[in-house]
């Protein structure tokens, strides 16, 4: 049988001894090694050439900007409608900067996104945290995929926000604000004033409870993870002007607020001349009134669903001029009107 030895391939980029030496000689250099022994030179030389190897892998396997922020909203396509229309907003001015969009996520810098930041959503320390969240947001799911190994959005100093000072309700506004609720036209608005000032709970959530989420035998509210604006739990008792509500009877499934909620709150505020309004009044309200009542901030986080207490200290608790007998009276089980 003939045999044949095998043929050496030629080297495809042609290269001479020259040109190996070249390279060879610049690699030493650069690395040290020019007193050490040729074996320990290749070791070297082979260690650098396999990371080098990975870190090309690793680069392609990974997505553009544009394609991370698609594959980020998908996964949060369980959000509410509102949530996802944030998400969208944001997204979409941000693809929108310069070419950022087709830029491999991996490669993406701290100061490429310090600059985007600066120049889309610096005009207010309330927009550019929440952009901050929403862009950190999808650096993390692009970790979580492999699509990068950092999150240089971790890097980004998020500007200080000077709370405005919300001034609570006083008791004359209070019962201002009730009375509008008795007019026929207005009066499908009662239960739900009723459970924002005296159970804290927002107005989007609010809008998303059932007569069947209030246990009239336990004078209880509960609101569960499918309306509640964090997706977590909670249960607040009705206290004071809400306890009425676990008098009324209603089917189940039926919504405590109207459909046309939002001009509906504007016309009661306006007939109750409580104009101009403070975005969320009746939920400071609650909180300044319920610390100064019960003294307990634990159970004040716990009822209006924030995860710590910071918020509260920050931004909700005014108890400039608010007296024990205000407090006492808001939450009497008499308060009735």
């Amino acid at each position: 049988m003939n045999t044949t030895s095998p043929t050496t391939e030629p080297f495809p980029l042609a290269l001479n001894d020259a040109d190996i030496y070249r390279l060879f000689t610049e690699f030493t250099e650069n690395a040290s090694l020019m007193h050490d022994d040729k074996l320990s030179i290749i070791q070297a030389f082979r260690r650098v050439m396999q990371a080098g190897l990975r870190s090309i892998q690793e680069e392609e396997y990974s997505v553009s900007f544009s394609e991370a922020i698609t594959a980020s909203l998908q996964a949060r396509r369980h959000r509410r409608p509102s949530t996802r229309r944030d998400l969208k907003s944001f997204t979409n001015r941000m693809l929108h900067y310069r070419d950022i969009s087709e830029c491999n996520l991996r490669n993406i810098s701290a100061p490429v996104c310090r600059q985007m930041m600066n120049e889309l959503f610096n005009h207010s320390p309330h927009v550019y945290r929440k952009a901050q969240t929403i862009l950190h947001s999808i650096f993390s799911y692009g970790r979580r995929q492999g699509w990068c190994e950092r999150n240089p959005a971790e890097s980004l100093i998020l500007p200080p926000v000077t709370e405005e000072r919300i001034n609570i309700l006083t008791m004359p506004q209070i019962k201002l604000l009730l009375k509008g609720c008795n007019r026929p036209h207005l009066r499908c608005m009662n239960a739900a004033v009723r459970l924002m000032l005296w159970c804290g709970i927002r107005p989007g959530e609010v809008q998303r409870l059932r007569w069947g989420d209030i246990d009239p035998s336990e004078k209880m509210v509960y609101v569960e993870s499918h309306a509640s604006k964090t997706g977590g739990a909670r249960a607040v008792p009705l206290r004071g002007g809400a306890l009425v509500l676990a008098t009324e009877h209603h089917q189940p499934n039926e919504l405590i607020a109207p459909k046309n909620w939002i001009r509906l709150w504007k016309r009661l505020r306006d007939t109750s001349r409580l104009q101009p309004w403070q975005r969320d009044a009746l939920r400071h309200t609650f909180a300044s009134l319920h610390l100064k009542h019960y003294h307990n901030i634990l159970k004040l986080q716990e009822e209006m669903g924030h995860r710590d207490s910071s918020l509260l200290r920050t931004r909700y608790l005014n108890l400039r001029g608010v007296r024990k007998s205000t407090a006492r009276e808001f939450f009497s089980s008499n308060f009735i009107i």
